[in-house]
């Protein structure tokens, strides 16, 4: 799930476990100089293993990201919907139902402005452990590192972020919650600095669109 990849950049610098030849501060510090310098877009893949429907859902799209906490993710398949964010406001859109369902980013996306966390890391760094993955979690040419929140979060229990040891681009996250589901992310096919038009992180309502406040309460 988005929230997923966005707990990835929480906790830079957060610790500084030995990783094979690298600490994780070093490491997080470098996911952070990769991201935080502008802006990004990459492929997605989203797989949702629910434990008690006992069945998997999978997505594919395109993730946009600019600076300060603007994002678009665009999903594509199996179904057309987007979920915009200019860092305070926050979209969801589905075109087949003409449907918009406006919020404030922080109650969606349940960090600040949404997205803080990709230039100001430090922010939240104490709320999670950093450690190095357990040996069946590596992988050749990865840096594999767990995140546990420092107190109980029934919609995360762990999370592992799998690093690319060539560019420090995160490729995968694998988040587990208490119920026993599993949210795998996929990045591939990024771009950065691409002067991403900030046009994309702002959405304009269509005409005759049904309106459906977001409630967080």
């Amino acid at each position: 799930m988005i929230r997923s990849f966005l707990i990835c950049i929480l906790v830079l610098g957060a610790s500084h476990n030995v990783c094979w030849g690298l600490g994780a501060a070093e490491i997080l510090d470098r996911v952070q100089r990769r991201y935080g310098a502008g802006d990004f877009e990459a492929d997605f893949v989203q797989e949702s293993h629910l434990k008690a429907m006992g069945m998997v859902d999978t997505a594919k799209g395109r993730l946009y990201f600019g600076q300060p906490g603007m994002m678009r993710w665009h999903y594509k398949t199996p179904e057309e919907y987007f979920i915009i964010t200019d860092g305070d406001t926050v979209w969801i859109y589905r075109p087949e139902e003409n449907q918009v369902i406006l919020g404030r980013a922080v109650d969606y996306f349940g960090a600040k402005k949404g997205a803080d966390f990709f230039t100001k890391p430090g922010e939240l760094s104490r709320e999670f452990i950093v450690e190095q993955a357990p040996k069946e979690f590596q992988e050749k040419g990865r840096y594999v590192l767990r995140l546990v929140p420092r107190t109980e979060q029934p919609g995360l229990a762990e999370l592992y972020l799998f690093i690319s040891k060539g560019t420090f681009n995160i490729v995968r996250t694998v988040a587990y919650n208490a119920f026993g589901d599993i949210t795998t992310l996929r990045f591939q096919s990024y771009r950065f600095n691409q002067g991403l038009n900030p046009s994309l992180f702002v959405f304009e309502i269509p005409s005759g669109a049904e309106v459906v406040q977001l409630n967080c309460d």
